[in-house]
């Protein structure tokens, strides 16, 4: 496949008060490798965009160019344009008490069902919770017992009220002017987001509107006469997790049965390849931060089979162009103690239903469906094809997850983890035990002796090419070397049948006017990333934006 490949790689921010373009701007240093000769020099270029609608934001482009795997080997990085979706704008309002109900599910929890990263929170409150206690209960009558006096009791009853009312108001002052500048602009986030209840609804839906609608642009962005972008990779922080799980989950679930390709052949190629090594892997387990155990090489064979059956879809017409989510520090990893429906936890109901996909999917529903006589099954038959069901993004995306160990529930990062107890043992959960004290030069003690301080690291070590590294993990998750197997266009339209090829070239028509500015940008576009021009570079000349075919202005 040596035609020419353009991606996409869509940034979502995590929990907080982010300012725009900050993530992704230090994510494409620890997505990119150095250009030769360099030293720590990446190659990209800041673009004006107007896909995501912001005034904020830029596309930055990276050219493709040849690179030196790990291996030795010399590969071709794809042409690459990076996004960063924004959303904490969105997010008002948040208060202390908004914690309340959460943390109330989690004090009455028994200590080997709390997340792993909130153990030292739990210790705490319930350390207070007994103080107090003790202090109110026992305090006043300890002198009785001991002999004193009725005068006594009445002293100590009103040393106690007098010391638990200055307790009172230290605590006050501590949660009420200290704990609000972090505390309600970080995890406050992700309870909202999960928060069903008529305050929260449009907070939820006006960001999940916002990451679905920028997902579809790029899907229907256009050069020429065919898509401007032959792969598109999602990579999300912390909360951000959530709403590219959200938004994949939909986009998928709204197009994949009308868009899922020509009539012929009956089922895309790769299906029964897929079939059979999910079918390899176990069941979920459900116990957060407990990890599968899985045979060996099981994992790599299923993620291989997912990119051949994306590649089927392709060939077979379908426009889904998503290929890999990569999570790091993700706090889904107890979802089933915030995701709760009528007063009791309602996780695994949910996933049982299709409400949560699962890596891999859980089974079609109907028994007739299991054409190929695996333990796992995931299409159904509309008309002559055969269709991966709503809940099955992730039959052919990929999942990485990155999460730094929070070690003795108190250090590390407290909102990471592993995701694959909960969200299919098909997720390559990758412990980040690399970028140690050396790594930051200025304050080497901050990213391991700070408590929770790790959640905030995944995108801070660009120049640590260790195997454990973060960024050499997100490197071989990303696989931006994507032109030696990713299909383009032109392969893909000489791939499908004669009547196929009508009918796919009617669904993606370019809109009239539409043709020749964009074949003169393609032109300029490939001009200039195989010369260096001006000393610009590639970008010099890609100033336009993609022209977008049924997407809002």
């Amino acid at each position: 496949m040596s035609e020419y490949i353009r991606q996409a790689v869509v940034v979502i921010h995590g929990m907080g008060e982010q300012r725009p373009l900050s993530t992704v701007i230090g994510f494409i240093d620890n997505a990119l490798d150095p250009a030769p000769g360099t030293g720590s020099t990446r190659t990209y270029y800041s673009r004006p965009e107007s896909v995501t609608g912001s005034y904020e934001s830029r596309r930055f482009l990276a050219p493709a160019r040849s690179v030196t795997g790990r291996d030795g080997e010399v590969e071709v990085n794809a042409h690459t344009e990076f996004f960063e979706y924004h959303w904490s704008h969105l997010m008002q309002g948040n208060r202390l008490a908004d914690l309340t109900d959460t943390v109330r599910r989690i004090l009455v929890l028994p200590i080997t069902r709390v997340p792993y990263g909130l153990v030292w929170a739990w210790l705490l409150l319930w350390a207070a919770a007994l103080a107090s206690l003790w202090a109110l209960v026992w305090g006043p009558w300890s002198s009785v017992l001991a002999g004193g006096g009725e005068g006594d009791l009445v002293t100590r009853l009103l040393g106690t009220v007098l010391s638990g009312g200055a307790i009172a108001a230290v605590v006050t002052f501590v949660v009420g002017k200290v704990l609000p500048g972090w505390l309600t602009t970080s995890f406050v986030d992700v309870v909202r987001y999960l928060d069903t209840s008529p305050r929260s609804y449009a907070v939820r839906r006006e960001i999940r509107q916002g990451l679905v609608e920028l997902l579809q642009r790029l899907h229907d962005a256009r050069l020429r006469d065919g898509p401007r972008y032959d792969r598109i990779i999602v990579v999300a922080h912390s909360l951000g997790s959530y709403l590219a799980y959200d938004a994949i989950s939909y986009l998928w679930a709204q197009g994949n049965a009308k868009n899922a390709g020509a009539r012929a052949p009956e089922q895309f190629r790769g299906l029964a390849d897929l079939e059979e090594a999910a079918s390899a892997l176990p069941d979920q387990g459900y116990r957060p931060g407990v990890l599968p155990v899985l045979e060996d090489g099981a994992l790599e064979a299923f993620r291989d089979a997912q990119r051949a059956a994306w590649i089927g879809l392709r060939e077979q017409g379908n426009p889904w162009r998503i290929t890999d989510l990569i999570t790091a520090g993700s706090p889904m990893y107890f979802a089933d103690r915030l995701i709760r429906a009528k007063g009791k936890l309602a996780f695994r109901e949910r996933v049982l239903r299709g409400e949560q996909p699962t890596c891999p999917p859980q089974n079609e529903l109907e028994e007739g469906n299991r054409i190929h006589g695996t333990r796992r099954f995931f299409t159904w038959a509309r008309g002559s094809r055969r269709v991966l069901h709503e809940g099955a993004p992730f039959a052919v995306v990929r999942w990485t997850n990155l999460y730094y160990p929070a070690r003795l529930g108190f250090f590390g990062d407290w909102f990471g983890g592993p995701l694959a107890p909960l969200y299919g043992t098909g997720i390559k959960d990758v412990m980040v035990t690399g970028n140690g004290p050396r790594g930051i030069e200025a304050r080497p003690w901050r990213n391991r002796l700070v408590p929770g301080f790790a959640h905030s690291l995944y995108f801070s070590f660009p120049d640590d090419d260790a195997p454990a590294s973060a960024a050499t993990i997100l490197r071989e998750a990303l696989d931006l070397a994507a032109s030696g197997w990713v299909p383009s266009a032109g392969e893909l339209e000489r791939s499908l049948a004669p009547d196929a090829r009508k009918r796919a070239r009617s669904r993606t028509r370019t809109p009239a006017g539409v043709d020749k500015d964009g074949a003169r940008k393609d032109r300029a576009d490939k001009a200039g990333e195989e010369k260096a021009g001006d000393g610009r570079g590639p970008a010099g000349t890609d100033t336009q934006e993609p022209e977008l075919s049924g997407s809002p202005a």
